[in-house]
């Protein structure tokens, strides 16, 4: 075999041969690689799709929509725009579900001013569950949080 490629490097033909051989080369990986490998990468083999659930779009009051409040009046309570003692009102809250596992939470908050009195302060938090598991914080991303000043006349 050693004698073999000896021959052929000392052959007259050594130049013709190696470029015959880079030519196919070329061939095969524009013929045959290339094509594959293109084909692979337009496939979802690499792509995770997102989460499609059956899920009521519009205006909804459900378990997840609850789990969704509480995280945003965490939320809202991290922002540090409320006093000590502010006091959620949960029972009045309005939900959007916005398709792919986005919410709107609408609610409010009391806050007792010293000069006004017992004002309710309005509040709405867009957030996602990126998680499965609804109690569990982690599995949930606020997106934002918005103030708004009480409607006049109530």
């Amino acid at each position: 075999m050693k004698e073999f490629f000896t021959k052929l490097i000392r052959s007259k033909y050594s130049l013709l041969l190696l470029i015959l051989f880079i030519a196919l080369l070329y061939f095969v990986q524009e013929k045959a690689v290339v094509p594959l490998v293109m084909k692979i990468v337009k496939s979802d083999l690499f792509f995770e799709p997102e989460k499609q659930e059956e899920e009521q779009l519009g205006k909804v009051k459900n378990e997840r929509t609850s789990f969704a409040l509480m995280h945003c009046k965490d939320a809202v309570k991290e922002e540090g725009q409320l006093p000590d003692n502010a006091e959620f009102v949960d029972n009045k809250y309005e939900a959007w579900a916005l398709g792919n596992r986005h919410y709107i939470i609408r609610s409010s908050v009391r806050v007792i001013d010293p000069a006004q009195g017992q004002l309710e302060k309005l509040y709405a938090c867009k957030i996602r569950m990126t998680g499965d598991n609804e109690a569990d914080p982690q599995s949930w991303s606020v997106l934002g949080v918005d103030f708004t000043p009480p409607p006049q006349g109530e």
